[in-house]
């Protein structure tokens, strides 16, 4: 399984996202990260979500999901969604709610 971590690449940024940065034992190849890239529009955070929703709903990717000291186990499932979630957000500007005050309002 092919995979490479360089930042200045939109595969490595994706890698930094999801993280998947220890090639010797990569979650994604190149491949596979350059189809979630191809699907989201050459977007690496929304290609980054699109892998986090892929490891949260499958046993296998998120069984071997660890880094360091830190293990994901099948509660952590939520943990990873909204980690996708808030990258998705950031992608597409996000959306800020807030409240306007206006003394011309009856």
């Amino acid at each position: 399984m092919a995979a490479n971590y360089d930042l200045s690449t939109p595969i490595g940024q994706i890698r930094l996202y999801i993280p998947d940065t220890d090639t010797s034992k990569p979650m994604f190849s190149d491949e596979e990260l350059q189809f979630l890239l191809d699907e989201n529009d050459g977007h690496p955070k929304l290609a980054a979500a699109a892998a986090l929703d892929i490891i949260a709903g499958d046993p296998q990717r998120l069984s071997q999901w660890s880094r360091g000291a830190v293990s994901a186990t099948r509660t952590a499932s939520e943990d990873i969604r909204r980690r996708a979630t808030q990258l998705r957000a950031e992608a597409r500007g996000g959306i800020v709610v807030g409240t306007i005050v206006r003394s011309d309002f009856w």
